[in-house]
């Protein structure tokens, strides 16, 4: 139970209070133009209406950049949290529990998707479990369209971002805050899982490769589950082998190493639709990716990449540099 002492280490209290929005489409389809030129092209679900058994944030599909589809769906399925010495949970936390934000703007597409005219504040950014509006907050910064919005999950509040680069990079995010609650006292490290089913090149037929230092990239035949390894820079890439563009995927600076209960960082599987969104095991909290890795063919196939990366938050030790987790999506040409 989270009661480990008497004391609250987050002193932000619970002020989750602005309107719900009334009805508003489950989906809104987005375009960013620059003069006469389609930057980017996708439909854009709220976390209320996400899929999976525990929602998954923001979630993208159809993902295309000038013309051409990169991505046919992109979300988080999987978000856990595990403390130290488990005295709370661990526990397996859900992400369709929209909660207050500031964000200034109109709503042409209608209620719970919001185009700013200003960049929107979290609880990240005020310090305060406040705000005028709930649902997914459309900002462009002159550089990048920014997809976000806030989640409740018991006492925690998490930030599910997307960044679209006007020159085609991606860069999923996720932020970890919390409101006043005594188990925020002790270390504990939260793990989040994206789910990327890539069409580099417009095409299903994908493959991934993986870069280290001292042996250089290496195709990925089978699937697989693999870890980061920072001291020999490894990284990935989906390519399409018959153009030979695609992604680089790069680790972010924060997003850690994979520890036994966070199992690994990153897995390569044959596409298999629904019945891969997620893994729901009543009351074992951990990812279960792995088991669908069954050893089939993943080079130049239909293909889905998880990307796990790791928050570690200890009241007694240093501030983290950011409260942000995320890799980057590079556009690339082998």
């Amino acid at each position: 139970m989270p009661a480990p002492s008497a004391r609250d280490c987050v002193t932000t209290p619970a002020a989750d209070n602005c309107p719900r929005p009334a009805g508003g489409p489950r989906a809104v389809r987005v375009r960013v133009r620059r003069g006469t030129t389609e930057l980017w092209d996708l439909v854009v679900n709220r976390p209320a209406t996400s899929s999976g058994s525990y929602g998954s944030g923001v979630e993208l599909r159809f993902v295309a950049h000038k013309g051409e589809r990169v991505l046919y769906q992109a979300h988080a399925p999987i978000l856990n949290v595990r403390y130290a010495g488990d005295r709370c949970g661990p526990y397996r936390d859900w992400e369709k529990e929209e909660v207050c934000f500031n964000a200034t703007g109109s709503e042409p597409a209608g209620p719970g998707y919001r185009l700013c005219t200003s960049e929107p504040r979290t609880i990240l950014d005020t310090g305060n479990d406040q705000g005028n509006f709930r649902g997914v907050a459309f900002f462009h910064t002159g550089s990048e369209l920014r997809i976000l919005s806030e989640l409740a999950a018991g006492w925690y509040r998490y930030v599910t971002e997307w960044r679209l680069a006007d020159d085609g990079a991606i860069r999923p995010r996720f932020g970890f805050g919390a409101v006043t609650n005594p188990c925020t006292c002790l270390s504990h490290t939260h793990h989040v899982y994206w789910r990327l089913d890539p069409d580099v090149g417009g095409t299903t037929a994908n493959r991934v490769d993986e870069f280290n230092d001292g042996a250089g990239w290496t195709p990925i035949r089978r699937e697989t589950q693999r870890t980061r390894d920072p001291a020999r820079h490894r990284q990935w890439r989906v390519v399409a082998p018959a153009s030979g563009r695609g992604y680089g995927i790069v680790p972010g600076a924060g997003d850690g190493t994979a520890d036994a209960y966070g199992v690994a960082d990153l897995w390569v599987l044959r596409y298999r639709g629904a019945a891969e969104i997620d893994d729901p095991r009543g009351f074992d909290t951990r990812a279960h990716i792995g088991d669908f890795v069954t050893g089939e063919s993943v080079d130049g196939q239909d293909l889905v990449v998880w990307y796990g990366a790791h928050f570690l938050h200890d009241q007694s030790g240093p501030r983290p540099p950011s409260h942000f987790v995320g890799p980057e999506l590079r556009p690339l040409t082998v």
